[in-house]
């Protein structure tokens, strides 16, 4: 069975790109909007949450503090793909069950296919 990937991305075209390069290995859904996140989770549960941190005008920390504070959501694998990476610690999120921070604008989709095999 395929593990299931969720893509969290406000960027379309991006989106639509990162699905095409993951659904050979994985079974992908994207979620363009922020605001639905908890929707598509209570349809479809992911293994992992790929997210980018700055989602229109919200940011994924404060959604991820709102997973947080859900016990049914509180587990959900998380790996930030964004172009602020060089930023982000993963000891200052751990605590979001972030599992990697990677750089969108360096990493190929072989490279991404890779890392997503937690």
């Amino acid at each position: 069975m395929k593990r299931k990937i969720l893509i969290l991305e406000d960027d379309k075209w991006f989106a639509d790109s990162l699905r095409a390069s993951l659904k050979q290995k994985f079974s992908v859904r994207v979620c363009h909007n922020p605001e639905k996140i908890f929707e598509m989770l209570d349809k479809w549960w992911p293994d992992i949450l790929l997210a980018d941190v700055i989602l229109g005008e919200k940011n994924l920390f404060t959604l991820l503090n709102e997973i947080q504070s859900y016990t049914d959501t509180r587990e959900l694998a998380v790996v930030i793909l964004s172009s602020a990476a060089r930023q982000i610690k993963i000891s200052d999120v751990a605590q979001y069950n972030v599992q990697k921070v990677l750089d969108k604008a360096k990493i190929t989709p072989a490279e991404l296919r890779q890392e997503l095999e937690l």
